[in-house]
């Protein structure tokens, strides 16, 4: 057994929601409610978004205007003691590596995790967004599928422990086996009746899995074990 520690981005990691933050700077946010209407989907979303960005919007000023979002200051500790212990940790974001990356790398930990988000290139004095993890098999409120990576992970009878706090979450959790969450997520985690962990600051998440540890306390759960082989049957 193998304890897989799987943590979102924007919201989790991160103080603010980045993303939303990007195409506020840079571009027009006003679509950003056709997406929550279920108008548009998120890859669209993200298509009009970056198609909105500014003559301003160049490399230099994308990475500055990153290095200046705060993190969560419990992700370096988190992350160092997850090492310590031989739990390895992805980040699973429907966010982009233009700022996801800089940040990781600010914080020193960037070495000590496996990333897995969006793209948000810069050719021809144009940005576009690509999705290496875009899925077919799942319809998740993702461009691409935060599922699918921890599926790619786990063996059968590993630990999934994920921390996340919006929609982009709500459907990885029903694949992991303890999950903390708040925000949009702890409200669907309640609805689904997954039992989740509330927690404010990634310190809170460090504390529990840290008595969790000592008490050796990480049982599967049920649920998330048959549905985790339920979507390796379908594959």
């Amino acid at each position: 057994m193998r304890i897989h520690v799987f943590l979102d981005f924007d919201g989790t990691i991160s103080m603010d929601d980045v993303g939303d933050e990007l195409v506020s700077t840079f571009g027009d946010f006003s679509t950003h409610s056709l997406l929550l209407d279920g108008q548009i989907s998120v890859a669209e979303y993200y298509h009009r978004a970056a198609a909105s960005f500014s003559a301003e919007t160049t490399p230099e000023a994308v990475t500055a205007f990153a290095l200046s979002q705060p993190l969560d200051p419990g992700i370096g500790p988190l992350v160092r003691w997850c090492r310590e212990h031989e739990m390895p940790v992805k980040v699973v974001s429907d966010g982009f590596d233009v700022y996801i990356r800089p940040l990781l790398a600010q914080s020193g930990i960037i070495n000590d995790v496996a990333i897995h988000c969006n793209q948000l290139k810069f050719e021809g004095g144009r940005w576009t967004p690509t999705f290496p993890a875009a899925s077919e098999s799942c319809s998740c409120f993702c461009a691409s599928c935060k599922r699918n990576v921890v599926l790619q992970y786990v063996a059968d009878d590993d630990i999934v422990v994920y921390a996340g706090d919006g929609r982009s979450d709500a459907c990885a959790v029903r694949f992991a086996d303890i999950v903390f969450a708040k925000g949009t997520l702890a409200a669907a985690c309640t609805a689904e009746g997954i039992p989740h962990h509330t927690y404010r600051s990634l310190t809170e998440v460090l504390i529990i899995l840290q008595r969790r540890l000592a008490d050796k306390d990480f049982p599967p759960r049920r649920q998330a074990v048959l549905a985790r082989k339920r979507a390796f049957e379908s594959e």
